[in-house]
């Protein structure tokens, strides 16, 4: 060995040796020590996706307004996204609630026509979406406007740009076709996504189908108080204030007598604290039978959820002796 390396060596060694063997001294730096190990971080996930059909993998969009990006998520599967898109939304900030006021809307919506490149005007890009805006809930809170779509662009893609509708660029809005179906993928928007521990999201979600399943034995049982103790008392449904849809539904349950309801597809979704419960209803009663889709709306009251708003669309080719609602 070279006689230069094995003094610098043992040099090294002594240095290292006298540096375990001597205390720190109490007027210089102290050692730093790892402090206790901490718990496994618990996993955040958004507060958006209660519950979704369990025979559908499904997907949902959730578009962030303050951040100008669109998360794409698998509804079985929200630990993390799929993708994340940016995306431009209204020039103007806050919810859309007027006409040409150049807002996006915030709340839950789905898709109810698309167009290809050959249908479009150029400032729609390669692909469009029209949604459900103004839905039933936005129409009973005075909320207007309409035609607002999700759509590509041939121009740069901006923040902050459009008259209201939601813009991709071109090849993220062909690549977002392949996971959005009619009527059936929501489109959440909202100012801010509000992450939640997981566990606490399934519990939610446990509590708010056990809430419906019990909302919907206490109808088909004809129990009316008890059903009725589900509503809010604030509620209006089919221009009926609570009192007078507590009567409305008595009758019916009279005429009816034994009832059978079913429902299936049932997604429960939230948005800024609103609960969206969408479902296919199927409704049998003696000379009568409709089909439809029906949306309750749940506010939390104190420590209870409570329905809102309810609404039911028939799909008219089934629906027998159809009353104003059910």
């Amino acid at each position: 060995m070279n006689r230069d390396l094995f003094i610098t060596s043992a040099l090294l060694g002594t240095q290292l040796l006298l540096l375990v063997m001597i205390p720190p001294q109490t007027s210089g730096a102290a050692i730093t020590r790892p402090g206790p190990i901490r718990k496994q971080e618990k996993k955040l996930v958004p507060d958006s996706v209660l519950y979704f059909p369990l025979q559908n993998s499904g997907y949902v969009l959730l578009v962030e307004k303050s951040t100008q990006k669109t998360y794409l998520y698998q509804a079985h599967s929200i630990d993390r996204p799929l993708k994340v898109y940016p995306c431009s939304t209204g020039e103007n900030r806050g919810p859309k609630s007027e006409r040409d006021d150049k807002r996006t809307p915030e709340g839950i919506y789905f898709v109810t026509n698309s167009f290809e490149q050959r249908e479009l005007s150029s400032i729609y890009g390669a692909r469009a979406f029209a949604i459900d805006y103004p839905n039933p809930r936005d129409r009973k809170l005075g909320r207007k406007g309409y035609g607002i779509w999700i759509h590509g662009t041939n121009e740069i893609l901006k923040p902050w740009d459009t008259n209201g509708c939601i813009v991709f660029r071109n090849e993220d809005i062909i690549e977002l076709s392949r996971y959005t179906s009619e009527g059936h993928t929501p489109i959440i928007i909202t100012q801010k996504i509000n992450f939640i521990e997981k566990e606490e999201l399934q519990r939610e979600g446990i509590k708010l189908r056990r809430f419906i399943g019990s909302w919907l034995e206490a109808w088909g049982q004809g129990r009316i108080d008890l059903y009725m103790s589900f509503y809010c008392r604030q509620l209006t449904v089919a221009g009926k204030n609570w009192r007078q849809w507590r009567d409305y539904k008595r009758r019916l349950s009279e005429r009816y007598g034994k009832i059978d309801i079913k429902i299936d597809n049932l997604q429960i979704l939230r948005e800024d604290g609103i609960v969206l419960a969408k479902f296919d209803q199927t409704y049998r009663a003696n000379g009568f039978f409709s089909v439809g889709e029906k949306r309750l709306y749940l506010h939390k009251r104190g420590p209870e959820w409570k329905i809102a708003d309810e609404f039911f669309k028939a799909r008219k080719e089934f629906a027998q002796e159809l009353p104003s609602s059910l």
